[in-house]
C-alpha cells in the first residue's frame, strides 16, 4: 500500500467517523429537546391522534418531534457513516457519488434551512470525494 493511499484512506475512515459523530449528535440534542414525547411514543400515541391532525403539512407535536428525533436523518447517517468507516479500513474508497450526494444534500439542506449544521457534512463529502482523486505524480 502506497503512503498515497494509506492518506485516502486515512480520509475515509474519517469521513466515516464524522458521519457517525453528526448523527449521533442529532439523535442525542433532539432526544433531549423532544424527551416529553417519549413516553406518548412508547404508549402508542403515534398510532392515533385526532382526525382534524392528520395532515403532514400540520402535524401534531408528539408527531413532529418524534420525525425530528427517530424518524429523522440522524440514524441512517450514522449508519452509511460506519459503514464508510469500515470501508476505509478495508482500503476501500467509496464511489465518488456517496461524496457527491453527500454534499449535494448538504448543501440543499443549508440553503433551505439556514442557520442549520447541514453545512457540517460538506467536510466528510468533501474528505470522500478527494479520497477518490489520484495523488503524485503517476
Amino acid at each position: 500500500m502506497s503512503s498515497d493511499t494509506v492518506v485516502s484512506v486515512k480520509s475515509v475512515v474519517w469521513a466515516g467517523r464524522i458521519l457517525v459523530f453528526l448523527g449521533c449528535a442529532h439523535l442525542v440534542i433532539t432526544l433531549l429537546v423532544s424527551a416529553d414525547h417519549v413516553p406518548g411514543w412508547l404508549g402508542g400515541e403515534l398510532w392515533h391522534f385526532p382526525p382534524h391532525l392528520d395532515d403532514l403539512s400540520r402535524p401534531a407535536p408528539n408527531m413532529g418531534a418524534f420525525w425530528l428525533v427517530w424518524g429523522s436523518f440522524a440514524v441512517p447517517l450514522g449508519l452509511v457513516g460506519a459503514l464508510v468507516a469500515g470501508l476505509g479500513r478495508r482500503g476501500v474508497v467509496p464511489p465518488a457519488y456517496c461524496g457527491a450526494g453527500l454534499a449535494l444534500w448538504a448543501l440543499v439542506g443549508a440553503a433551505v434551512f439556514e442557520p442549520s449544521p447541514f453545512l457540517l457534512a460538506v467536510v466528510p463529502a468533501v474528505m470522500l470525494l478527494t479520497a477518490r482523486r489520484p495523488r503524485g505524480g503517476r
